[in-house]
């Protein structure tokens, strides 16, 4: 199996949307920061140009994803990285609008985007996806209890079939933090689990010459295996209950992806 091309310099840009102010004190996504500083250490080490936005509306957002998708990319590889709350039905601007799978995927297809043709897509996305909490099949004893929460959303119906990401075009990676229909969590001291998981795994593992999937297989493998608690007031009386995360990616990459530093 080959490998992408990753030889460029810079090797392309990675975008980072960081919602975390949405009017509203109850919704701020304290931590989040963490994982934008995170992000932006590991990509630059990686020898990506970073672009940080902060605090965009659903409209700000699809117009910043389109004029990437618009660029003419010289690198080798395009990153974009989506820090928000979230639904079923796509990830939220900072005014509650909605911006969808469409939204962020499409500007960057193979007849929108040219010279990102052949060359790897990737897409990290930290949000919600419905209200659903995991439920605890195996509990650790000794878990450390953490302050967390929730990438809160408004959206109560869900959707009851499970979404699978089938993209127009090849060369295209997707991570999400959770399945479709449940809570994804971040602390508001240290970032979310994926992102802060998924940053480890990438300092730990590409200087050793492995591909994005394996590393994401990790990630999964360790946020899969956290234990929280979070708090839940019901019927007047505050519950505190234990919680886990399972994030998922899907791939259309044609060849192994690999970002050696």
């Amino acid at each position: 199996m080959g490998e992408y091309k990753m030889s460029s310099k810079p090797r392309g840009v990675c975008l980072i949307i960081n919602n975390m102010d949405f009017g509203d004190p109850k919704k701020y996504r304290r931590g989040s920061d963490k994982d934008e500083e995170s992000l932006k250490k590991v990509f630059e080490w990686l020898g990506f140009t970073v672009e940080v936005q902060r605090d965009q509306t659903a409209e700000q957002m699809k117009t910043i994803l389109r004029t990437w998708g618009k660029e003419n990319h010289k690198g080798d590889c395009f990153v974009c990285c989506i820090l928000s709350h979230g639904t079923t039905n796509g990830v939220y601007g900072t005014d509650r609008g909605i911006v969808s799978r469409e939204d962020i995927f499409s500007p960057f297809y193979g007849n929108s985007c040219r010279s990102l043709n052949d060359k790897p897509k990737v897409f990290f996305i930290q949000a919600c996806r419905g209200r659903q909490l995991h439920p605890i099949v195996q509990v650790q004893a000794d878990g450390n209890k953490e302050e967390i929460a929730g990438e809160e959303e408004e959206e109560e119906e869900l959707e009851t079939d499970a979404e699978t990401v089938i993209l127009d075009g090849a060369d295209f990676f997707v991570a999400r933090s959770t399945i479709k229909g449940y809570f994804s969590f971040r602390s508001s001291i240290s970032g979310s689990w994926f992102i802060q998981s998924l940053c480890e795994q990438l300092k730990k593992y590409c200087p050793e010459g492995e591909d994005i999937n394996s590393i994401l297989v990790r990630t999964n493998e360790e946020v899969s295996r956290r234990l929280g608690e979070i708090e839940r007031e019901e019927q007047n009386l505050i519950q505190y209950i234990k919680v886990k995360q399972m994030p998922i990616y899907n791939s259309t990459l044609r060849k192994r992806l690999v970002f050696k530093p």
